[in-house]
């Protein structure tokens, strides 16, 4: 007699099990979503100065801090697209190519020179945030976004460092996130990103 496991194709009803690594990017991909939702529907009430914080890039940089270079390329890359489907007035890329390359920085400065740590976290946060506003505005400007830089260079540098300040402030819950999502993928683990690592520093 054939069973219905049988004609679906999975003898014996064992059905193949996710890798540690499969899981951890599921968990880390519906992070990513969860922070573009709260982006669209919280961020904007957060506002100061006319800066709201950019969850998407503290995810990005939270892949980078935790998971190094290869986290920090590939996550960075990935929350950037997100935003760039979110937003509207800027060239589909442009966030992606922006975050891609700041998290990969960020990621090899973690994976080489800086060693972990909670008062690490939110420094590295804010200069990276400044960074990405610098290499955003740069990029923009080169495919002629020239509105980005309209405002004035004193506006720029406040919205800067207030979103850099964002950043330092959500740094460290989001790396904690991000550490549990990325439980058992081979660079959290070897950068110490587990949460029962973080819990004895």
């Amino acid at each position: 007699m054939v069973t219905a496991d049988r004609r679906r194709g999975r003898p014996g009803g064992h059905r193949r099990a996710v890798s540690p690594p499969g899981r951890a990017r599921l968990r880390i991909a519906a992070l990513a979503v969860l922070a573009l939702l709260v982006q669209a529907t919280v961020a904007a009430d957060l506002r100061v100065a006319g800066a709201a914080p950019d969850l998407l890039l503290v995810v990005g940089l939270a892949a980078a801090i935790r998971g190094g270079a290869a986290h920090g390329v590939v996550v960075g890359f990935a929350a950037g697209l997100l935003g760039d489907l979110y937003a509207s007035g800027t060239p589909v890329g442009l966030e992606a190519l922006t975050f891609c390359l700041v998290g990969y920085g960020v990621g090899a400065l973690r994976d080489n020179v800086l060693p972990a740590g909670r008062l690490l976290t939110p420094v590295l946060a804010f200069a990276a945030t400044v960074a990405a506003v610098v290499v955003f505005v740069v990029l923009g400007d080169l495919v002629g976004q020239h509105q980005l830089v309209l405002a004035g260079r004193g506006a720029l540098v406040r919205v800067t460092l207030v979103e850099a300040a964002w950043s330092a402030l959500l740094a460290v819950p989001v790396s904690w996130a991000y550490a549990r999502a990325g439980r058992g993928s081979a660079g959290v683990d070897r950068l110490g990103g587990r949460p029962e690592v973080l819990a004895a520093r």
